[in-house]
Parts: structure tokens; sequence; C-alpha cells
């Protein structure tokens, strides 16, 4: 046993084994060093089912929206090309045939030989010009072919194909400068296009299907989830 002076010349007892048992010592009592400090457990606020449910949500909208966008692209993409060979194929034929005009009779039955070779494509509408913009010939609606596309013709192929509106049909098309083998003849312009008419209203018909796809794919994988998770944090 130890005795130490108090603080006003008295005595007190320091030693543990001289207090009540399950008594506390009083340096411990009033937070002195003898005081452990305990740690105390926090518990986290576990993430709300709904929340994660909308996060979920929104990464799979992202994904299918994105998946939407570059299906309709390709498919865009696709027509164009094909587009593209069509007129090609057009254009390669008429020079052919211009190829051949070395006379004056070969240039008065050319009309005919145009309409032989490109009147079967009804959605095809095909201008040829001469160099004063007198027309040889014309297939198709008239209109369909703006002046801005008679008025800047390529030199060579591939011509690069533009798309516009015409009287509420879109139309797709190029023109192309094309010389004939008569001597001092004028090159001749011809221009062509396609009606691709059909190809916006499915596109535009296709684009409106995959958005409500979207949009209600999105809501039933919201609701599986919410339904899900709210299961799996319960447990």
């Amino acid at each position: 046993m130890s005795v130490a002076g108090g603080p006003n010349g008295g005595t007190r007892v320091a030693d543990r084994a001289h207090w009540p048992q399950g008594a506390d010592c009083p340096a411990a009592a009033r937070g002195g060093p003898a005081a452990r400090a305990k740690p105390t457990m926090t518990a986290r606020p576990s993430a709300s089912p709904t929340r994660l449910a909308l996060g979920l949500s929104a990464a799979c909208a992202l994904l299918l929206a994105l998946l939407a966008a570059i299906s309709l692209l390709a498919l865009q993409l696709h027509f164009e090309s094909r587009d593209r060979t069509q007129l090609q194929s057009h254009l390669q034929t008429t020079r052919g045939l211009l190829t051949g005009v070395d006379n004056a009779a070969a240039l008065a039955a050319l009309p005919a030989r145009l309409q032989a070779a490109l009147a079967d494509e009804p959605q095809l509408a095909v201008r040829v010009q001469g160099g004063l913009g007198q027309p040889l010939y014309e297939q198709g609606q008239p209109a369909a072919l703006p002046a801005s596309l008679l008025a800047q013709p390529g030199a060579a192929q591939p011509i690069a194909l533009l798309q516009w509106q015409q009287d509420g049909h879109s139309w797709r098309g190029g023109a192309l400068l094309m010389r004939l083998p008569l001597d001092g003849a004028a090159p001749l312009t011809v221009a062509m296009a396609l009606d691709i008419q059909a190809q916006t209203i499915f596109l535009s018909s296709l684009r409106w299907a995959l958005l409500a796809y979207v949009l209600l794919a999105t809501l039933l994988f919201g609701l599986l989830a919410r339904w899900w998770l709210g299961r799996a944090l319960a447990g």
C-alpha cells in the first residue's frame, strides 16, 4: 500500500486493492488518466433500393439508346451505299451510250436509247442537258432535280451524293459532266436522283419504334431491379 499527500495536506490511499469490489477508481470516474476510451460503432446507412434501381435503369437506358442509334446509323449508311451503287451503275450505262454518239444521227437517236436503258426504273429521275441548259432527255419528275444540282456537276466519278426535299418527297442524287466524241461538242450534264421517300418513312417509323422500345424496356428493367434489390437488401 502506498500513501500520497492530498491537496490539503491529508492523505489518500492509491492502492487499488483497498477499493470495494466493483467500484471504479476515482480518477477513472473523473475522466482522468485511468479512463479508457471505448470505441463506438456507427452503422453506415444502407443504400436505398429505389436509388440503386434508378441508377441501373439510367445505365440500361443509355446502353439501349446507344445501340438504337448505331442500328439506325448503320441502316442509313446501308441505304446510302445501295443508292450510290445504283446511281453509279446508271451513270456508267449512260456514259457507254454517249461514247457511241459520234455523228448527228446517233445524237438524234440518243433519247430513245436512254429511255430504253433507264425507263424501267420508276423511282429514277434523269435529266441530260447541253452546255446551254437545253434538255436532251428527261425522265421522271422534272422538278425533282433542283437547279443547284445541275449548276455544279462533278467532273469524275464517284460523284458526291446530295439529299433534298422536293414536293413532299425525299431525293438523293448527283450530277456529272460527260463529253461526247463529236468534234466541237460541249460537255453534257447528266443528273440523276432516286426517290427515297419510302426509305425516309421507314427510317422515321423505325426511329419511333426504337424510342418506344428503349422507354418500355427501361421501365420494365427498373421495376424488376427495384423488386429484386428490395428483396436482396431486406434479406
